[in-house]
């Protein structure tokens, strides 16, 4: 016996030697791939705790169509809570019996014979009267709002955008029970990955008490959304007429015998604020979300933001009065030439600038309402809320026209008046062997991972609007979960996660696992992106290509890349962008099978991107 315990310490003793040895060296393998050092320009060490989805949020950059920026943030500013709420529709596509094809406003008035039929109170084929027309084509196309991949990337938008809460329109008394059922399961898919999706409010006016009974029977009599709710003093926000409206909903202003006030349970259960019309007395208990005052009145707090506003005088868009347009001048009260800047909309949110100090919830008006009916008052037609691409409020992109123009204008926006500007922190530099598998260790260590949604390169495959066409979509191939940047002295580094292993380059496309970056300076550029990577791969080594201006490229050399199973990752020369030890910085961007990949727009559609659309990340 102690013959073998001998033979067993000494095995022991090999044993732990060994172990000891092999952390040994792989301590010299990860010291050997770290130097500590900072970038000269840096100010302070980053204290942050950042989980990857904060740090792609604070870190989102971009030049929209107009040249105007948004850059970093560093975090929440701490004065006090801010809340951006934004108005959001759910009936496109839920009104089949009044809308039994696409009828366009804009495409009708293009030609003589179209504006004629549009204006018919008799209506046509091709504008059929007390049907819904849409004022433009969404970018998503004519959709159903049932359609999960279209709420899919509505929930990335308006994450990535720092909106608070979607504030349902219920306001006409309906409140589509199945595309809500379908939009909160996807809210909660993409919360329990741990991105802070916005909560949910509704806005109810017409038949407000039997609304709410409704909403609270559908939502909030179980516990299953109840992580969805917004309630920031402690119950579920919901808007409505109680007894204390004091006339300002129109509904109480201007039906002295109404009497469908929420009850005394629900007002019990939910925190309740006001319904508040433009045309309404105002009420410091109210939530409006639309203002015909400029500068817009608070309201203990909160401040409507509507992109336009209807007219002051008469009631439909369809008139063209010019506090109607986009492009309204609330200061000069002109319309200025070029609505596509959103002169209106700034107009909104500089009153939030300005009067920072009272406001803490701003709820803007809206995102895709796209729909009006065609109505034949007294013999002329109106169409009521929205009417064509100037003379309309949503924010979502549309196919042409102002593309993604007021997107990034919320984005902006919104991150003015939540976050403090970003700080410029020290970095450890760090150099990687590409090619060794034990790189994933020191991938571990990195603090700039940029976590994108997984799950939302998805196919698609649903009705339109009008239940007629479907919207097929098979682009979705490699579904990117997260990226990693790192440098030292001579190159940067950058590490993409795919969902499943990284598909096999086919020997021809152009658009499988690219990256787009863009250093300081005014060179041609493809939507603000200078150089884009991987367009050429070969065995080990890959393109690296400078724009001439828009997507044309020319080459500036070849790179080293490596394929491990799901992960890409790519050792980019410093001097191949221009750029110094001291001086390492620049925006990015990474997408894979984009169909149109010479159009900007398309990387909000097809394929998959991190992040979505014009936007990029910034190191």
């Amino acid at each position: 016996m102690a013959a073998w315990g001998m033979i067993m310490g000494i095995k022991r003793f090999q044993t732990k030697r060994l172990m000891i040895l092999a952390l040994g060296s792989l301590m010299i393998f990860l010291l050997a791939a770290c130097s500590d050092s900072t970038t000269t320009n840096a100010v302070e060490v980053d204290t942050r705790n950042l989980s990857g989805m904060e740090l792609a949020m604070t870190q989102l950059s971009g030049t929209d169509a107009l040249g105007r920026k948004i850059s970093p943030v560093d975090g929440p500013k701490t004065d006090k809570d801010r809340y951006v709420g934004l108005f959001y529709s759910l009936w496109l596509g839920q009104h089949t019996h009044q809308q039994s094809a696409i009828y366009n406003i804009s495409h009708l008035m293009e030609t003589p014979a179209g504006e004629e039929t549009l204006f018919d109170p008799a209506g046509s084929d091709i504008s059929r009267t007390d049907e819904f027309h849409f004022w433009g084509e969404p970018l998503y196309g004519y959709y159903n709002m049932q359609d999960p991949w279209v709420l899919t990337r509505h929930i990335e938008l308006l994450t990535m955008a720092g909106v608070d809460y979607l504030c349902f329109d219920a306001t006409n008394n309906a409140i589509y029970p199945e595309v809500l059922n379908t939009l909160l399961d996807l809210l909660l898919k993409y919360q329990n990955q741990g991105f802070d999706v916005p909560k949910i409010v509704f806005y109810t006016n017409s038949f407000s008490g039997n609304t709410v009974d409704a909403i609270y029977s559908a939502i909030y009599q179980t516990e299953k959304y109840q992580s969805l709710w917004f309630q920031p003093n402690g119950k579920p926000l919901i808007i409505g007429i109680t007894p204390d409206n004091e006339n300002a909903s129109d509904q109480t202003r201007f039906n002295a015998s109404f009497s469908n006030y929420i009850s005394e349970p629900m007002r019990e259960f939910f925190d309740v604020k006001e319904s508040e019309w433009p045309n309404g007395m105002h009420n410091d208990n109210s939530i409006p979300w639309m203002s015909w005052d400029y500068p817009q009145r608070i309201h203990d707090g909160s401040i409507a933001v509507p992109v336009a506003q209807h007219s002051h005088s008469r009631i439909s868009a369809s008139f063209m009065d010019p506090e109607s347009s986009r492009g309204y001048n609330n200061v000069t009260g002109t319309v200025e030439d070029d609505y596509l800047s959103g002169h209106s909309f700034q107009d909104m949110w500089n009153t939030v600038f300005e009067n920072d100090s009272l406001v803490n919830n701003v709820l803007v008006t809206s995102f895709n309402e796209w729909m009006a009916i065609k109505l034949n008052l007294g013999g002329t037609v109106q169409f009521v809320d929205v009417f064509n691409e100037e003379y309309s409020r949503d924010i979502e992109m549309m196919k042409g026209g102002y593309n993604d123009n007021f997107y990034l204008q919320l984005v902006k926006n919104i991150r003015e008046f939540k976050y403090e500007p970003a700080k410029n922190y020290q970095r450890t530099l760090r150099t990687i062997d590409i090619t060794d598998s034990n790189s994933m260790l020191v991938w571990n260590y990195v603090k700039d991972h940029y976590q994108d949604f997984q799950g939302d390169a998805m196919p698609r495959d649903f009705i339109d609007a009008v239940n007629v066409n479907r919207y097929v979509d098979n682009s979705n191939r490699n579904d990117i979960t997260d990226i990693k940047i790192a440098n030292d002295k001579n190159n940067v580094y950058i590490y993409i996660k795919t969902l499943d292993p990284i598909t096999a380059y086919n020997g021809s496309d152009l658009n499988w696992m690219n990256i787009l970056l863009s250093t300081s300076g005014s060179s041609p550029s493809f939507a603000g992106y200078q150089y884009i990577i991987n367009r050429h791969p070969e065995t080990n080594t890959t393109s690296i290509e400078r724009s001439t201006g828009g997507y044309q490229f020319e080459t500036v050399g070849n790179i080293d890349y490596s394929i491990q199973g799901n992960v890409m990752q790519v050792k980019i020369p410093l001097a191949h962008l221009g750029l110094t030890a001291d001086n390492v910085h620049f925006d990015f961007k990474v997408a894979d099978n984009v169909t149109h990949y010479d159009d900007i727009m398309d990387y909000y559609v097809t394929g998959d991107s991190a992040p979505l659309g014009r936007l990029g990340y910034s190191y």
